[in-house]
């Protein structure tokens, strides 16, 4: 008998990660971002964006390598030619 997988990084995230999370209120990156804020997520969440900065209040990490804390999910929302290198 297979085990099945455990769901509750996807379901049950401690910490969330926003790769490509923008101030501009028109792409994706912001609404997710967003969302996750404003919609009673109580866990860490860390947005990510090459320029840094600060959206929503929150500190933005250049890159994922920065974050201190352990990530249980992250959401890509970056134009696809660039999703291979921010996963690899």
């Amino acid at each position: 008998m297979r085990k099945s997988p455990d769901l509750k990084y996807l379901f049950e995230p401690r910490s969330v990660a926003v790769i490509g999370a923008s101030k501009n209120p028109e792409k994706i990156g912001y609404r997710i971002l967003s969302n996750i804020i404003h919609g009673g997520y109580k866990g860490e969440v860390y947005p990510v964006n090459v320029k840094g900065g600060e959206i929503l209040g929150k500190k933005v990490y250049r890159s994922v390598e920065e974050i201190d804390g352990e990530i249980d999910l992250s959401i890509i929302a970056i134009p696809a030619p660039y999703v291979y290198d921010a996963v690899k």
